[in-house]
């Protein structure tokens, strides 16, 4: 048995009630509100990713132009930085709408870094297959060509980037 003592709102009496009434006695919820108000719980900090890569001037290492007589092409090898192939392409068709503004024709031959462009056949007796895309739209026009270097080739040639690594 259980008692419950409280004051009558009719004053300052005590008010007596047994535990053994005649009913259940309904469970009260008091809704309590808090007097200042609770900062929202902060979240990990959001990691930033890069900047995203775009092609600029700077990324050129070499641009010979030649059929100045037909309108010019652009011959552009250029190091991106980079180690994705998705982004490299971007470049390079980048490299493309550049250019082609200048020229009628433009092709650019991208590296993802400095080390496989060092690699390339300065003889050009052939070609080194260092590069990760070479793009580009001849005098004729059209939609730009696009050619992968691929991994086999890189491989084969011992290339010193890490592009398929």
């Amino acid at each position: 048995m259980f008692a419950l003592f409280g004051l009558s709102a009719c004053g300052d009496q005590a008010e007596h009630r047994s535990g053994s009434s005649s009913g259940p006695t309904p469970p009260t919820a008091e809704v309590v509100k808090p007097r200042v108000s609770v900062p929202a719980t902060r979240s990990a900090p959001a990691t930033t990713a890069p900047p995203e890569l775009h092609f600029n001037r700077s990324m050129v290492r070499s641009n010979e132009v030649n059929k100045e007589n037909k309108g010019g092409q652009a011959n552009v090898e250029l190091v991106a930085g980079s180690k994705d192939l998705k982004t490299l392409e971007r470049v390079a068709r980048e490299c493309v709408e550049v250019f082609l503004r200048e020229q009628k024709a433009a092709f650019c031959k991208v590296f993802g870094n400095e080390a496989d462009y060092k690699a390339r056949d300065l003889r050009k007796a052939g070609d080194s297959n260092c590069w990760a895309w070479y793009v580009g739209v001849p005098l004729a026009g059209g939609e730009a060509m696009a050619t992968e270097g691929g991994e086999v080739g890189y491989v084969a040639e011992r290339c010193p980037g890490e592009l398929y690594r």
